[in-house]
């Protein structure tokens, strides 16, 4: 898997984690309307790109740490 992802785009999916891929790419996509930022809205729409690019596999073998 060649997945890398930014410290910003691992934060927000760790933010969102839950059971799956699915379940995060949606609780992201509830979430955008309330964005007032539009980094924030950019980010999250590149990273639900990037999530949809991947199989659930691919997405179960991130290890994804929030960066304090």
């Amino acid at each position: 898997m060649d997945t890398m992802f930014t410290v910003e785009e691992s934060n927000l999916i760790c933010i969102f984690a839950g059971e799956g891929r699915n379940e995060v790419i949606e609780d992201i996509e509830r979430a955008i309307p309330y964005l007032d930022d539009p980094f924030l809205t950019e980010l999250s729409h590149r990273v639900i790109g990037r999530l949809r690019d991947m199989t659930d596999d691919e997405f179960a073998q991130l290890e994804l740490t929030a960066a304090e």
